[in-house]
């Protein structure tokens, strides 16, 4: 049995099961991937599950490990996982908590609803466009005329990432496989390199390097198009989490 149970291979997810280790406290963080296990270390009072689960699978894990609270630290755009979540704390009467990722959305950049708003547009735009959507959008992103040559795509590192995006027809030359968050100056030499004229992006806040990002597109004369984030439950922020830990109430 643990005392928390958080849910995030995410930067905040990570620095959560750190500080949740530091204190001392019994805790378990779920990852999805191999990947994101490697970059947590396990051990003390810290341990790692490394699957993907459905709602069924959260539901008999909170049951087995009777958290006292439930913390979801995942992605702010993947709201499937969080709703799984929430139903989750709900069938077994856990006490659920979202880590909010704070919004640095500008008014500069072009926000979209869906990705089918932002195709459309796509389609209707010239030029070399710079995706770090993910490899998840990469089949829809096909959809766009001359994707082949027209998009470079920056992914995580994962086998799996990279076979979806070769499959949805993108040529390995297109595709850059890195764990973020980049520097400004790393994300303009990409752009750079890449001759991309538009950005297309999620609204990931500070700890997903968003910041940086529109820095660099605003150097290299990029238009910005962004992915609407979903709403977020009400919640705290990681630094917000970080001095309940620190302070001992959470």
């Amino acid at each position: 049995m643990v005392d928390i149970l958080l849910f995030g291979g995410t930067t905040e997810g990570r620095v959560l099961a750190e500080a949740l280790k530091k204190k001392g406290i019994p805790a378990m963080v779920c990852v999805a991937t191999e990947y994101g296990e490697s970059l947590l270390e396990e051990g003390g009072s810290l341990a790692v599950h490394a699957e993907r689960l459905d709602e069924a699978a959260m539901a008999a894990l909170m049951e087995r490990e009777r958290p006292r609270l439930v913390l979801d630290a995942t992605h702010p755009y993947a709201d499937d996982v969080s709703r799984s979540i929430q139903n989750a704390c709900a069938a077994t009467g856990m006490e659920y908590r979202r880590v909010r990722r704070e919004s640095q959305m500008e008014a500069d950049c072009l926000s979209f609803p869906d990705m089918a708003a932002l195709i459309s547009w796509l389609s209707g735009q010239e030029g070399v466009i710079f995706s770090s959507l993910g490899s998840k959008e990469a089949r829809a992103l096909s959809a766009v005329p001359g994707s082949e040559e027209r998009i470079w795509l920056r992914i995580l590192p994962s086998q799996k990432g990279l076979e979806d995006c070769l499959s949805a027809g993108f040529p390995a030359k297109h595709i850059i496989c890195m764990q973020g968050p980049f520097s400004e100056k790393l994300n303009e030499a990409m752009f750079r390199a890449a001759g991309a004229n538009i950005l297309i992006t999620k609204e990931s806040g500070r700890a997903g390097g968003f910041a940086e990002k529109l820095a660099a597109a605003r150097n290299c004369g990029m238009t910005v198009a962004v992915l609407a984030r979903p709403r977020d439950a009400d919640g705290l922020t990681a630094a917000e989490w970080l001095r309940r830990i620190e302070e001992g109430t959470i």
